[in-house]
């Protein structure tokens, strides 16, 4: 983690900036208003949805809609609120159910994603690192998918932005109860309210959309057994698999930082997760409660409904989809390389042959995928191109989707195509998930000696208060020869003069290391030492997220760009900062310079978000434009305009 900077006006323009390129999104909803006046494509079944909503007609749906009813409910809220503050609107149209999404979009995500951050960083955005976590909010909104669908009535925005407020409530509650554990209880009833919060939001989450179920239940779930795992293990040394094993059932638990794993440490850091958990059974299904009360809300919704989807539901029956977990890799490096592309430079390039502006010394990692690692993963991959590749019936029917040009690419060229990708995969999934740790830099480990005891104390106690009383003899004496001296006019001078001598000695006590000050001492370092591991991203962080993306994506036999949004979005807030280059720490700590240098590291520490935002809004301005303006029609429905989308 690079080392804080004072506050600039380089800082307070990066913090100033989120608002102001927000207006973006009000930008964005006008022109799709003044272009595309009518409800377009899903628009259309969502739109009628919800003007029965508005008209209390509550038992209406439309069997083509999937997706429960959260955003109609969410839509008919805010605009009742606003009959009732204005009196209107009367009527609602696409016009004003486009405005309750950007209402989420512009004003309530931005918050939200703030406060996630806050609460994952342990910072808040009161210092130049505030301006950093701005920024990362500012380009999560940006995200162009995200972007793209807050000018339209989907529901892909509001799906976001519930399991974000989930994941909000689900932190607080865990460290409510971490810190009613440390102060005996005292937080009880905050904690149970935090709790009682986060399962109502956890519950309305799933009536957004299904799939959140993965994110509710599974990946907050795992990351709460991990906490309630660690605060009753130690941190295992061992690295043998049969000995973690072992040790993992004796109160250890083997899981190292994702910028020092190797492919094997995730196999070894599963199994002493399971071995652990089991160890520790009960506390571990007590600490996760709530997600399985969700989980059993979930499961019976889809006994009662018979599918998880609501309409349409021969079109979308479950399956297994493995690919998908192939295809969303490209999916993040296509969008986020500017974040990656520096620190894959530095790991496969030879500082020699790098600018001294982009060097940040992660080449002396060995964080590159061995050959190892490639001939175990790829085998895998390709089977599972050749055995489970889907290509859904929507898929190469709908020539308005992106994802249309893509697989035309992948299945219609040549047969082996599909297969050719598969390096690609490999070293796209290799740069996203190595991303985790190529900015960490984990803490040095403090080893203490064994606190000393009250008879080990005892004779150096005795020692100082011998040696005080001879210093105290020794300044009488010196005292006496300066009286000796110097011929004092009275003796309330000299009086005066020796109580004022003593009681200079009184202030100046000898104090003594006892146990119980160097216990405190001690308890202060490992507390440091606990918080700066917790913004280190550990492997078992790596296999919860692997695991809930996993499960909301090969269930799914279409692959839609909205379907990575969720994913995207919880890699990218806990992507760790990136550290200032090398050259520029070097002279911070050498000595301070006049304004140039500090603007120049500035400049070059927040690059890769910089490039972020520019590479965002340049999507956004072409994907923007070829939605409005670059219409085209269709031979089979002529008059009407289709248009190009995610």
């Amino acid at each position: 983690m690079s080392s804080p900077q004072p506050e600039t006006g380089l800082t307070l323009a990066g913090r100033y900036l989120v608002p102001f390129v927000l207006l973006s999104l009000l930008l964005w909803r006008k022109l799709v208003n003044d272009v595309v006046q009518e409800p377009y494509l899903d628009e259309v079944f969502h739109v009628g949805q919800a003007q029965a909503y508005w008209g209390n007609d509550w038992f209406h749906w439309d069997p083509k809609i999937t997706t429960p009813p959260g955003l109609y409910v969410w839509s008919y809220i805010l605009c009742a609120g606003l009959l009732l503050l204005q009196g209107s609107p009367k009527e609602v149209g696409v016009t004003e159910l486009r405005s309750t999404n950007l209402a989420a979009a512009g004003f309530i995500l931005p918050w939200r994603i703030q406060t996630l951050l806050d609460l994952l960083r342990k910072e808040r955005n009161t210092r130049a690192s505030g301006a950093w976590l701005s920024h990362t909010v500012l380009n999560i909104c940006l995200f162009p998918p995200l972007f793209f669908f807050s000018g339209l009535y989907y529901t892909d925005l509001l799906a976001v932005l519930v399991v974000i407020e989930a994941y909000i409530w689900d932190t607080k509650r865990s460290d409510s109860n971490g810190l009613k554990k440390t102060v005996g209880g005292a937080l009880r009833g905050h904690a149970s309210l935090q709790t009682f919060t986060f399962l109502a939001i956890g519950c309305i989450a799933l009536v957004f959309r299904q799939t959140n179920i993965f994110w509710v239940s599974v990946f907050m779930g795992g990351l709460e057994v991990v906490r309630t795992i660690r605060q009753n293990t130690k941190s295992c040394e061992n690295t043998g698999p049969l000995d973690i094993i072992s040790k993992s059932f004796q109160a250890e638990l083997y899981d190292p930082l994702v910028a020092e794993a190797s492919l094997f440490d995730y196999f070894k850091t599963s199994l002493s997760l399971a071995c652990a958990a089991l160890s520790q059974l009960p506390l571990i299904v007590a600490s996760i409660i709530p997600h399985l009360i969700i989980l059993a809300a979930f499961g019976a919704f889809v006994l009662w409904n018979g599918s998880v989807v609501l309409g349409h539901k021969e079109f979308h029956t479950a399956s297994i989809h493995i690919p998908q977990m192939l295809y969303i890799w490209p999916y993040f490096i296509f969008f986020s390389w500017p974040l990656i592309l520096i620190a894959v430079i530095n790991v496969i390039i030879p500082r020699r042959f790098l600018p001294k502006v982009f060097d940040y010394r992660l080449s002396n990692h060995r964080r590159f995928p061995g050959i190892l690692t490639a001939l175990a993963v790829t085998p895998l991959m390709l089977a599972a191109v050749h055995f489970n590749t889907i290509v859904h019936p929507f898929t190469l029917a709908d020539n308005r989707h992106y994802v249309f040009y893509v697989f035309r690419l992948l299945t219609r060229h040549h047969p082996a195509v599909k297969y050719a990708i598969v390096p690609i995969y490999f070293l796209c999934a290799w740069a996203v998930l190595a991303s985790f740790g190529f900015f960490s830099t984990p803490a040095p480990k403090v080893k203490f000696a064994p606190l000393p005891t009250e008879q080990d104390t005892a004779p150096a106690q005795l020692e100082s208060e011998k040696l005080s009383k001879r210093k105290e003899k020794e300044a009488k004496r010196q005292q006496k020869k300066q009286a000796s001296k110097q011929q004092p006019t009275t003796k309330k001078t000299t009086k005066s003069i020796t109580a004022k001598e003593k009681e200079q000695q009184q202030q100046q006590p000898t104090q003594v290391l006892t146990p119980e000050l160097l216990a405190k001492i001690q308890a202060h370092v490992l507390q440091r030492q606990q918080q700066r591991d917790q913004e280190q991203i550990r492997v078992s962080f790596v296999l919860i997220w692997l695991a809930a993306t996993t499960l909301s994506l090969i269930t799914a036999p279409l692959v839609e760009p909205r379907y990575f949004i969720i994913p995207w979005v919880l890699w990218r807030v806990h992507l760790p900062r990136q550290q200032t280059p090398e050259v520029f720490r070097r002279q911070q700590q050498q000595s301070e310079s006049s304004g140039v240098e500090p603007f120049k590291a500035q400049i070059f520490t927040a690059l890769p978000q910089i490039m972020e935002t520019v590479w965002f809004l340049i999507i956004n301005a072409v994907t923007g434009y070829a939605f409005l303006y670059k219409g085209f029609e269709w031979p089979q429905e002529p008059g009407m305009v289709q248009r190009f989308m995610w």
